[in-house]
């Protein structure tokens, strides 16, 4: 996290040293001193080498390590989310609608995806990947068309949006610009592109399902722009990540830096690192992004309200009964956290606007935080 002084994971390296250095410094194993027994995985040591190296012990470190037992599995599927995690993503919306002749109107949905790659040139083929849960699947197999779009850097809010699970008898696109193409496909305006296309094929594979598309029309966006992208450092959702990053980065647009996205950015760092040690993360980034701001900003920082809010969003936190659930299920059991008048039922607002409540934390003077 460039924002914060993270603890720095160690890379551990034969750094300085030549590869004939490190090669002379492995342990030597004679192709003829293994035998394959015939059983998967198996293998038979016969002494062959005057190299004192215990090879038998070696071979069986090395069988302990890829163990094909549950928990070793387990472990490999979590280190294997690990390791995507350092790939970075290009963030992807995708749309779909079909005309309801009951409703006598259009039903229109889109979801964010990260796993988004062109498959061919010729023809141009696309693919990406959707959890198989997804209530998008059932509307792609009924239309068969959609449209990708290839968010830019200043679209973070679609990309959490568009991550949020739909309320039935919603629609998505209420509050985003779009238009709607000849074939009622709803098209987010101001994208880097976007790709039309229509099913070519899908299948399952694990506990997603990877869809085709063949790529019937392109449109550019005019504007030179930074791509969105999508590269998580925890196992957050692409909603969150995606918010946290532009906050960090400070590209997240001023117009979406509201009270929500406060308790959105605390809420997040108060579950990966614990109330206190979330603190260093939350204050030098509000600081760093008014900061970026300054021209914009008209309050500046507030050392008392910031460790006010900390404070109730820990408390809900750690009174949550399931805590894997989203921010939008959080909160929506916590909306006494979007009150304006919050603030007011803890301190007089004399004591709150006065200098010295600005630069420490100065406890409530109407009731005790709870």
């Amino acid at each position: 996290m460039a924002a914060f002084h993270r603890p720095c994971q160690r890379l551990f390296a034969f750094a300085g040293r030549s590869l004939n250095q490190r090669q002379s410094q492995l342990p030597r194993i004679s192709p003829a001193s293994v035998e394959n027994t015939g059983q998967p995985g198996s293998v038979h040591v016969r002494s062959c080498s005057s190299d004192t190296t215990d090879h038998a012990e070696i071979l069986l470190q090395w069988r302990r390590k890829f163990d094909t037992s549950a928990s070793a599995n387990s472990n490999t599927a979590d280190l294997f989310k690990q390791a995507m995690s350092r790939v970075p993503q290009q963030v992807m919306v995708l749309t779909t609608g079909e005309y309801d002749p009951v409703r006598r109107g259009w039903v229109k949905r889109g979801v964010t995806c990260s796993s988004f790659t062109s498959v061919s040139a010729s023809p141009a083929i696309i693919s990406f990947c959707l959890c198989q849960d997804s209530a998008m699947h059932e509307m792609l197999r009924k239309t068969g068309k959609f449209a990708v779009h290839i968010l830019a850097q200043d679209q973070v809010r679609h990309g959490v949006h568009f991550s949020k699970h739909a309320e039935p008898g919603t629609c998505q696109f209420d509050n985003i610009p779009h238009v709607q193409g000849d074939e009622g496909l709803p098209i987010i305006l101001g994208s880097l592109a976007v790709l039309l296309c229509e099913t070519h094929s899908f299948h399952g594979v694990g506990d997603h399902t990877v869809w085709y598309g063949y790529v019937n029309g392109v449109s550019l966006s005019e504007a030179v722009q930074e791509p969105l992208l999508y590269f998580y450092r925890s196992f957050r959702s692409v909603g969150d990540q995606l918010f946290l990053q532009a906050f960090e980065d400070a590209t997240l647009p001023f117009e979406d830096w509201n009270h929500e996205a406060h308790l959105r950015m605390a809420w997040n760092y108060i579950k990966d690192y614990g109330e206190e040690a979330a603190q260093p993360y939350i204050k030098l980034g509000i600081q760093k992004y008014n900061e970026r701001n300054r021209d914009k900003i008209q309050t500046g920082y507030h050392e008392t309200i910031t460790m006010f809010f900390i404070h109730l969003v820990s408390k809900a936190i750690k009174q949550s009964v399931d805590a894997d659930k989203s921010f939008e299920e959080f909160l929506k059991h916590n909306q006494h956290l979007k009150d304006s008048a919050l603030l007011f039922q803890y301190y007089n607002k004399d004591t709150l606007f006065q200098e010295d409540a600005r630069h420490r934390f100065i406890p409530p003077d109407k009731k005790e935080l709870p």
